[in-house]
């Protein structure tokens, strides 16, 4: 294998959004880092589909955000989404906007336009090394790899489309069991997916359900291509150590929604400044991203709880607030109340690693 190798050179598995992220801010730390992606691309593994960087767990700007992490967001091509409508079986589409974006919504994927290539395209700037199509060696540094284990599922649908932009969610155990549906078309590019737990004694066909759902309000999808992805719900805990396990690999995702790519971002960051024995600074970051973690892990079994009309009852209600992204921001507040129910689960729930 004829990579460069010094001192400094610190091996990657992975090329995700943590594996990218915790590269680029190892070159800035000085150090060699070296990116082994599988793939033959970057960003290779997804589909072109739609996926939202939210605007409600952290409180810093997505500008400076970008900027404590390594990247120019200015050289990222996102989309902010301030309004989009709510579908439930209880109420008439629910129509909720907001002054800031809820979220900045950004294509998964390695052409041009996408998320991943253009990260990519930044640590390259920045003459990283990749060794693409070439799996990592066992002593990497730091794991970036994804998750092993599968507890939810995507299902989805990428279209073209002649409409309008506009974003849907759907809730409802006929659309996603246990989660969520939405419907995004930005530019003439469309998103359909469910995001779902299975049942082994139910047998619903989630995406069948969210076509006819918009067919019969006169969004019709067609010459769609199908695809597939997976998730892990386990939340491990534990010291932060070499082999650093970041992104998904180490857990590091919103569990209540699955906007997990911040976290995943904020994970690989602090992997770097372990590495450059700025432990202190690692530590700050992870102690606040792990509150985040357990509330919304927490958050997570309580909304797995409700059934069609609580669902429904809950978009109603930040349908018709002042402030919904303050409502949302504050699902993830880290309080006593929040300390009570982890240590219950803590005992009565498995943590499991991934």
């Amino acid at each position: 294998m004829n990579y460069l190798h010094n001192s400094k050179s610190i091996k990657i598995a992975g090329g995700g959004v943590a594996g990218l992220s915790a590269a680029i801010s190892l070159k800035k730390l000085g150090y060699n880092p070296i990116v082994f992606e599988k793939c033959s691309a970057v960003g290779e593994n997804r589909h072109g589909d739609y996926e939202g960087l939210e605007n409600w767990i952290f409180s810093t700007s997505m500008n400076s955000f970008f900027n404590q992490v390594g990247f120019d967001f200015n050289k990222i091509t996102t989309f902010p989404i301030s309004k989009f409508t709510v579908h439930t079986k209880t109420f008439s589409p629910l129509n909720i906007s907001s002054k800031k974006p809820f979220f900045y919504m950004v294509k998964r994927g390695r052409n041009n336009q996408d998320f991943d290539n253009q990260l990519f395209d930044q640590c390259k700037d920045m003459n990283i090394q990749f060794e693409l199509g070439t799996k990592a060696p066992k002593d990497s540094s730091i794991i970036a790899t994804g998750t092993k284990k599968a507890a939810a599922y995507i299902h989805g649908i990428n279209f073209k489309s002649s409409l309008n932009d506009q974003v849907h969610l759907l809730l409802g155990h006929q659309f996603a069991l246990k989660g969520y549906a939405y419907l995004i078309i930005i530019n003439g590019h469309g998103t359909l997916a469910s995001a779902f737990k299975k049942n082994k004694r139910k047998n619903i066909d989630n995406i069948q359900n969210c076509l006819k759902y918009f067919q019969s309000i006169g969004i019709d999808i067609v010459d769609g291509k199908e695809f597939g992805s997976r998730g892990s719900f386990s939340l491990p805990f534990g010291n932060f150590k070499l082999p650093y396990l970041i992104g998904e690999s180490g857990g590091y995702q919103d569990y209540l929604f699955g906007f997990g790519m911040r976290m995943s971002m904020i994970s690989g960051l602090a992997a770097a400044l372990s590495i450059a024995s700025k432990k202190n600074e690692a530590l700050a970051l992870l102690s606040d991203v792990n509150k985040k973690r357990r509330v919304s892990f927490i958050n997570r079994l309580f909304y797995e709880r409700l059934n069609n009309y609580q669902l429904a009852s809950f978009a109603n209600k930040i349908a018709n607030v002042d402030n919904p992204l303050a409502v949302l921001s504050s699902a993830y507040k880290w309080d006593i109340k929040n300390l009570v129910r982890w240590k219950k689960i803590n005992k009565n729930y498995e943590i499991r690693p991934t």
